[in-house]
This record gives C-alpha cells, sequence and structure tokens, in this order.
C-alpha cells in the first residue's frame, strides 16, 4: 500500500543519537500509512538497528540540504515532513496534520512547545519557533516553520534541479512559497516539543550558524557594496529577533520571573544571529554551507524526554522502543 506520508529524519551523527525521535515517530497512531527515512553516515549500521521498512539515505559526502533534495527524490508519498532530530511529535501529530492536507492544504503545521526550561532553552525557542507556541488556534496562517511541517510533494519536485538550493535555508523557502500564494493551516492538535540545548553556551554557535546561512541566501544576490555594508546592520537585526522573542513571550502571559530570564537570554542570542548573519551575507553560501547542519544537530536523550513528559503530560511515552545506546543531554 502507498503510504499517506513520508517522514525525512537527519541523524548526522549516526542514528543511535536519535533514538528519542525515531521512538516518537515509531509510536504514530497512523504508523502503517508513513514512510521513514533516515539520513546517516553508515547506512550499514542503520539497516542492523532499524526495521527494515526505514529507507536509508547516505549522508557520508554530502551535505543535509542535498540529501534532504534527494530523499524527496525517492519519496513514495504525496506529502513529505522534513522532521528535526529534537523535534519530537505526539501519538497523533501525522494522522492530524494528513487530516488537514487531505481537505486540500499544501503545507500544514502543528503547534510547538518548547521542551527545555532553561533560561536560555526558553529563549532560544521563543526567537526560533514562538510564534507557534500555544495558545494558537486551528486555521488558515501566514506563516509556518521551514521544518516539522506536512508539505506537497509536487511543490517540492516542482523545483526541479534547484530543490537543493531551495532546502539550504529551509524557513525562507517556506516564506516565498507562502508569497507564491500556498496555502497554508495550523492545526494546533498536533503537538510537537521542541528540545533546544539548556546551556547558553550550547546555543551560541547554534545561532551563529543559522545567521550564518540566513545572510548568505539573503544577500546572495546583492551587489557586492550592498553585502559589505550589511556587515555593519547587525545591531538591528539582533534587535528584531529579541523584539520577536519579547512579543511571544508577553503573548503566552508567564510569570515576570520566568519573562526577565528568558528575555536576558535572548539578548546574546539575538546578536549571535544577528553577527552571523551579517558574516553570511559577506561570505557568500559557498564558504558557509558546509557548516548549516551543525545547526539542526541537537543531541535528546531519552531520559530528558520521559522527564518532560512526566512533568508536563503532554504527549504520552511511544508505544515501541529501539534498543539503542541512549545519547548525552545538552
Amino acid at each position: 500500500m502507498k503510504p499517506a506520508l513520508t517522514v525525512i529524519l537527519p541523524a548526522m551523527l549516526g542514528v543511535r543519537t536519535v533514538e528519542a525521535a525515531i521512538n516518537a515517530w515509531e509510536g504514530q497512531t497512523c504508523r502503517e500509512r508513513i514512510e521513514m527515512m533516515v539520513l546517516c553516515p553508515d547506512t550499514e549500521l542503520a539497516s542492523q538497528l532499524l526495521d527494515p521498512s526505514w529507507v536509508k539515505v547516505c549522508t557520508k559526502s554530502t551535505l543535509l540540504h542535498q540529501a534532504r533534495a534527494k530523499a524527496v527524490q525517492l519519496a513514495s508519498a504525496d506529502t513529505v515532513m522534513f522532521a528535526e532530530d529534537h523535534c519530537l511529535p505526539n501519538s497523533h501529530v501525522a494522522e492530524k496534520m494528513l487530516a488537514r492536507a487531505a481537505e486540500g492544504w499544501e503545507v500544514v503545521g502543528p503547534s510547538l512547545q518548547a521542551g527545555v526550561e532553561t533560561p536560555a532553552g526558553g529563549a532560544s525557542f521563543l526567537i526560533g519557533y514562538g510564534q507557534w507556541m500555544p495558545p494558537v488556534p486551528s486555521g488558515p496562517i501566514a506563516d509556518l516553520p521551514g521544518h516539522n511541517v506536512v508539505v506537497s510533494r509536487k511543490i517540492l519536485t516542482d523545483q526541479g534541479e534547484c530543490l537543493s538550493d531551495c532546502l539550504f535555508v529551509q524557513g525562507m523557502f517556506f516564506q516565498q512559497l507562502r508569497k507564491q500564494g500556498r496555502h497554508y493551516f495550523l492545526e494546533s492538535e498536533a503537538r510537537m516539543v521542541h528540545y533546544d540545548p539548556q546551556k547558553l553556551s550550547k546555543n551560541l554557535p547554534i545561532f551563529v550558524v543559522n545567521g550564518l546561512s540566513v545572510g548568505a541566501v539573503r544577500a546572495e544576490d546583492w551587489w557586492w557594496p550592498l553585502r559589505s555594508a550589511y556587515a555593519f546592520a547587525f545591531p538591528f537585526v539582533a534587535t528584531a529577533h529579541w523584539i520577536r522573542a519579547f512579543r511571544q513571550q508577553m503573548r503566552i502571559g508567564a510569570s515576570i520571573s520566568q519573562s526577565l530570564k528568558r528575555l536576558i537570554a535572548a539578548i546574546p542570542l539575538a546578536f549571535a544571529w544577528g553577527m552571523g548573519e551579517s558574516a553570511g551575507a559577506v561570505l557568500g553560501r559557498r564558504r558557509v554551507e558546509g557548516l548549516s547542519w551543525r545547526s539542526e544537530v541537537k543531541l535528546v536523550s531519552i531520559e530528558s524526554v520521559a522527564a518532560f513528559e512526566s512533568a508536563s503530560q503532554i504527549h504520552s511515552l511511544p508505544a515501541k522502543t529501539v534498543h539503542t545506546q541512549s545519547t548525552t543531554e545538552n
């Protein structure tokens, strides 16, 4: 039977490091309708550890966005999701998002919950994903994140040979799709938990790399004097990111103490992104694309997931587990 959804999961440091994500996807209520793909450097080891139904794509000599483009070409389903190793679905995510896709929505996104409560982890989530944090209503929406959304495979394959370049900074790609008139829907009952590193020192380099990639793409077609001038714009870019975090923190109505801690931690993170973006505009895509995958690797341990679920009851533990070594928590 043809699958309804292909989930593409990166495991850039090997499948043992994404055990928590594997368990969560194996626990989906409509697992039989999902084709699972893993992008990893050692497909032979992946074949030993994973169910034979998993499709393995080798990344040993391939950049992440290139591997994702290859996976799209190999996908059997008409809809695709670019999953993250650190964003875990509740058991009904695929089922609920597929139901919306069946209604004709071309891109369907979930609501997102922060899985780390430290000031740095919370600030990282606010800047990156705060606008999709509950409370958010289900309905048409103007913007969705570049990952963890269900998208029509045809939209992706229509990009032809440019697909790999489009997937280099997926958030910007999905913004372009929305401007082209694509129909976006947010399904608030499809909840995913996003785990960011707990410490500021772990988040800072990730934000620098994020900025490098965004800046390189944003200024790709600019005249070189304008690209050079953008290097001095980082305080304004950083301020824009911090304001976004501030607005989302105020929207959710958290305690004054929690809000202050998160917003203070957001200051260096916003400036790290801003400086990275300015540098990326000057350096260009070729000099930074080899680093981009590092911003997406955020190891999540089984223990940290269990602790979060026990405390919040956001979603239940997956029924099926994969017996591999536990990763080290950030």
